[in-house]
C-alpha cells in the first residue's frame, strides 16, 4: 500500500509539472487582451465558471454543519436573521431558506447576484458594498457571514469587522473564512488530476498556479504573494480558443488585489472591533488544509 501511495504521488507531480511547464512556455501570442481589475472581474462570464473554480460541495456541506452546530442549534428559528456578506453565487442561501430562517445576501456584482437568484429563487438578495456602514441599520442581524476569501479583498479588514459588529444584535455571530496565507493550497481542485491529494505535499516549492480547460478557453490562475508580506494578488488569464467569437480578444486578464495578514493578526484585527473570538474550525476534513471557519461573537 505504501508503494502505491508513493507511485501515485510521483504520478501527480509529473502530470502537474507537465501541465504548468506547457503553460509557462506558451506565453502570450499576438492578440487583443482585455484586462479587468478587482470588482470588475465578477461579470457574467466569470460568474458562469465561479462555482466550478471556487466552490466544492464538500466544503459547502462542511461549513453548513459547522455553522449549524456552533451558532444555530439552540436558537429559535424566528430569532435568526442571516446577512451573507459578499454572497457571490450564494452557496448557502437555500440551506438557510430550508431551515426557515430569514436570509439576505448582499454583493456588489449584478452578475453574481443573478447567479445567486438562479440557485435559490426564494432567497432575498440586494446589491450593496459592505464597506459602507450605512448599508444596514444597527443591530439588524443575528449572524453575519463572510466566506470564500472575501475578507482578503478589502485593504482594511477593520472597516468590515466594525460594520459587522454594528449590524449584529448583542450576542450575534460573525463567521469568517480565514487561511494561513503562506501555507494553504491555492490550487483549484479542477487543476489537479486527483483533487483529494494536495500537490503541496510532494513539492519542495509551493505550487501556486492552476490550469483548467473550459469549453471556450484555457484558464490559468496564480496566487502572487511573497512570504510574510501582506500584499498579494490573484492573477488569472483566459486564453480563448477562437477570438472571433469573443469580440476579437485572444486573452482576458483578471487582476484581483488581496491583503493577506497572518491568520493570527487577522483574528486580532477582528477582535479590536469588539468581538470575542469563540473558535476556529479546521477545514482539513473538507480537503482544505490550513483553511478555517472562524467564529466571533458580539
Amino acid at each position: 500500500m505504501e508503494v502505491a501511495y508513493i507511485f501515485l504521488a510521483i504520478l501527480i507531480f509529473v502530470m502537474y509539472g507537465l501541465t504548468t511547464w506547457y503553460s509557462s512556455i506558451e506565453g502570450f501570442e499576438d492578440g487583443k487582451t482585455t484586462t479587468l481589475y478587482d470588482k470588475d472581474i465578477f461579470d457574467e462570464e466569470y460568474a458562469s465558471i465561479y462555482d466550478s473554480l471556487w466552490n466544492s460541495n464538500e466544503r459547502i456541506k462542511y461549513e453548513e454543519v459547522s455553522i449549524h452546530d456552533l451558532t444555530l442549534v439552540e436558537q429559535p428559528v424566528t430569532s435568526i436573521r442571516v446577512l451573507d456578506m459578499c454572497c457571490g453565487t450564494a452557496t448557502h442561501a437555500c440551506y438557510f431558506k430550508q431551515l426557515g430562517v430569514d436570509y439576505l445576501g448582499v454583493d456588489t456584482s449584478d452578475a453574481m447576484i443573478e447567479k445567486a437568484r438562479e440557485r435559490c429563487p426564494n432567497a432575498k438578495f440586494n446589491k450593496g458594498d459592505i464597506s459602507q456602514p450605512q448599508l444596514f441599520s444597527q443591530k439588524s442581524f443575528s449572524h453575519c457571514l463572510l466566506l470564500g476569501f472575501s475578507m482578503y479583498m478589502f485593504p482594511n479588514a477593520k472597516i468590515i469587522s466594525d460594520n459587522a459588529y454594528q449590524w449584529l444584535k448583542p450576542g450575534g455571530y460573525f463567521v469568517v473564512h480565514l487561511v494561513d496565507p503562506d501555507r494553504f493550497d491555492p490550487l483549484h481542485d479542477l487543476s489537479s488530476p486527483f483533487a483529494a491529494f494536495s500537490l503541496q505535499k510532494y513539492n519542495l516549492e509551493r505550487q501556486t498556479e492552476s490550469v483548467v480547460f473550459f469549453d471556450k478557453f484555457k484558464y490559468t490562475g496564480k496566487l502572487v504573494k511573497k512570504r510574510n508580506e501582506d500584499d498579494a494578488s490573484y492573477d488569472e488569464v483566459f486564453s480563448y480558443y477562437d477570438e472571433a467569437n469573443n469580440g476579437g480578444a485572444k486573452y482576458r486578464e483578471n487582476k484581483l488585489s488581496l491583503t493577506m495578514p497572518s491568520k493570527e493578526r487577522m483574528i486580532d484585527i477582528i477582535k479590536t472591533s469588539g468581538f470575542t473570538h469563540i473558535e476556529n474550525v479546521d477545514l482539513v476534513r473538507a480537503g482544505k488544509e490550513y483553511q478555517y471557519i472562524c467564529y466571533f461573537q458580539k
